[in-house]
């Protein structure tokens, strides 16, 4: 497992291959730079181009800046270009934060940009074992015949971010030359585009082997069969299956709503068929044991948890780096806090016994959270809240990580700290003391965040992050939950409500709750948003449901003050959600992102978004 890890990505590194063999300085051979027929006639060679391509094709939701902060789950500390996005104002002119340098991987240019190398590798793959001597061109065919399979996964997969943020797309299967007639090159209809994606998963599937049978890191059958079930999803649900889609790039112009759902449904049993992926056991129903094992899932160093179908390993000095911690820890830490938990987002997590929040708490009208329970009568809003919560959040007081040196006096346990401390004697303020990670804290306060929130999952308690001392945890794209979600949607869609309940159940139960109850797709949307936190999967939820006019609503924070009253020897504390930023009003066009204005000069044959 160790090599597997290190061929992966030691081996990142781009092959350049050269058009044609020169004579060069002193007639000395480039040993990082290879020409074509080097490269097409060494199967190790061809190997590496393709590395290459899992490394652009796949980024996760690493980076400066997160999906999470163009949703109700997170908010963008420091100012991305968000706010383009969520306020409406985005267009072909600026498309923000798509596009810009800490949002760029799922985006038209990237994934074009991919798409082409795939091709160029698909072009020229089957070529290879001709090289090689007749008595060794089995073994290489085999080979090939596999990595094959890994492009054209691959290939699909950018397509599948590009479908799912533009619709219909240019479907490119050779690669483009100079000279070619980009004029010709016209979007294809949803409809094409996702048959194109479904039949590339399944043909790629028939090539590959399962998780047992492939090196850790690469595309497996059960990542392509994944694949298929997100995509077929997506193409079921209400944006672009209900018969409203404005036209047939963002949708089906006369969708068969039934025949969609069960395409949706066999794609994901396609996967649970396989045998080869189950849930991983959290320890439920010790809810203790559910917290710990939840963030642990998300700081595992591989990928061999049979819950995780496919995702990227990252070493802590080579190749792509993972630095999560110093990107969304705390400013307390000395790091940014760039992705923030809203208020939103905390207060839809349940209570320890499946319970909804609200049912316990309120919010008055100065913005006060009180506590109304019969139930749980802390008026601490943090008690009591199921296990995720406590995997997924920082909150204040939380227990986090030991401090430096020059504040382990002032917080010797290492906690998250976020409440202002107000000493009041005769009547008067005498002390304000702010809270270690807040923004008026003693460290770094504009990397404080404004939510009053910091994730716990995908960070790792043991990195105290830096520039030079990354991360190790993997980034997971597919793991076996998304599946049976995705199958117990596709049954809601069919009217199988007894099928659904049983794995929307399942997942709630792994979790150390009971049964849901009320109604089922409300359910199922719930346990979607709080399970699937921070994986890159809430955005294209939001859409696909058609639901930004309730989600898109304005973020919140949390102000808490603690306030030690000397005069009558009191100590309270008080929970007020505050306003954080501005979020629509929600138009129809921010349903899609706009193809930007640079590719449809290049072509302006391309129609544009419905709304730009």
């Amino acid at each position: 497992m160790k090599s597997g890890i290190k061929i992966i990505f030691l081996t990142t590194a781009s092959v350049i291959i050269l058009a044609a063999c020169n004579k060069t300085l002193l007639d000395k051979t480039a040993q990082d730079k290879y020409t074509e027929t080097q490269v097409w006639t060494d199967i190790s060679l061809a190997d590496r181009y393709l590395l290459d391509n899992y490394n652009n094709s796949l980024t996760g939701g690493f980076g400066y800046l997160s999906f999470a902060s163009i949703t109700d789950e997170s908010h963008d500390t420091h100012a991305f270009g968000t706010e383009n996005y969520l306020q409406g104002n985005i267009n072909s002119s600026n498309t923000s934060p798509f596009g810009i340098w800490a949002f760029n991987y799922t985006t038209w240019d990237a994934m074009y940009n991919n798409i082409q190398k795939l091709n160029i590798f698909l072009a020229n793959i089957d070529n290879v074992p001709a090289a090689y001597p007749p008595a060794e061109q089995p073994a290489i065919v085999a080979q090939a015949s596999r990595m094959r399979g890994e492009a054209l996964f691959l290939r699909a997969f950018c397509y599948s971010q590009l479908a799912r943020n533009y619709g219909g797309v240019i479907l490119a299967t050779t690669p483009f030359a100079i000279g070619d007639d980009y004029l010709s090159q016209t979007r294809a209809g949803f409809r094409e585009t996702i048959d194109f994606i479904s039949q590339q998963c399944d043909e790629a599937a028939a090539l590959l082997e399962d998780k047992d049978g492939m090196e850790m890191g690469r595309a497996t059958k059960g990542a392509a069969l994944a694949l298929k079930s997100r995509i077929l999803l997506f193409a079921a649900s209400d944006l672009t299956a209900s018969g409203t889609a404005e036209n047939e790039y963002v949708g089906y112009t006369a969708p068969d709503r039934a025949a969609l759902w069960t395409a949706a449904k066999n794609a994901a049993k396609a996967v649970m068929d396989l045998g080869a992926y189950q849930l991983a056991d959290f320890g439920a129903p010790n809810a203790a044991s559910v917290a710990e094992n939840f963030y642990n899932f998300f700081k595992a160093k591989d990928l061999s948890s049979p819950e995780v179908i496919w995702g990227k390993l990252f070493l802590k000095n080579v190749g792509a780096r993972n630095q999560m911690n110093l990107i969304n820890g705390s400013n307390g830490f000395v790091m940014y806090g760039c992705n923030a938990p809203t208020a939103n987002l905390v207060d839809a997590f349940e209570m320890a016994d499946g319970s909804k929040f609200s049912s316990h708490y309120s919010i008055d009208g100065n913005g006060y959270y009180r506590n109304t329970s019969t139930k749980y009568t802390s008026a601490n809003i943090y008690y009591n809240r199921e296990p995720r919560f406590y995997a997924t959040i920082l909150y204040d007081s939380a227990i986090w990580m030991k401090r430096y040196a020059d504040l382990a006096p002032r917080d010797p346990l290492g906690i998250y700290d976020r409440r202002t401390r107000i000493t009041v004697q005769n009547g008067q303020e005498t002390s304000r003391i702010y809270g270690i990670d807040t923004r008026q804290g003693p460290v770094d306060g504009d990397d404080g965040t404004y939510t009053g929130y910091t994730f716990k999952k995908y960070q790792d308690n043991e990195v105290y992050g830096t520039e030079t001392n990354n991360n190790e945890n993997v980034w997971i794209e597919f793991r076996y939950a998304e599946v049976l979600m995705n199958y117990a949607e596709a049954c809601l869609g069919l009217g199988q409500q007894a099928e659904a309940a049983t794995y929307i159940n399942m997942i709630r139960n792994r979790a150390g709750l009971p049964d849901y109850s009320g109604d089922a797709k409300t359910a199922l949307q719930h346990e979607r948003q709080v399970e699937f936190v921070h994986e890159d999967i809430r955005w294209y939820d939001m859409r696909r449901w058609k639901i930004l006019d309730q989600t898109m609503v304005d973020a919140k924070g949390v102000d808490i003050i603690e306030t030690n009253n000397r005069d009558n020897n009191t100590v309270t504390t008080t929970w007020r959600q505050i306003f954080v930023q501005q979020r629509g009003p929600v138009q129809n066009k921010m349903y899609w992102v706009p193809i930007p204005i640079d590719e449809m000069n290049r072509a302006p044959q391309l129609v544009q978004n419905p709304g730009y």
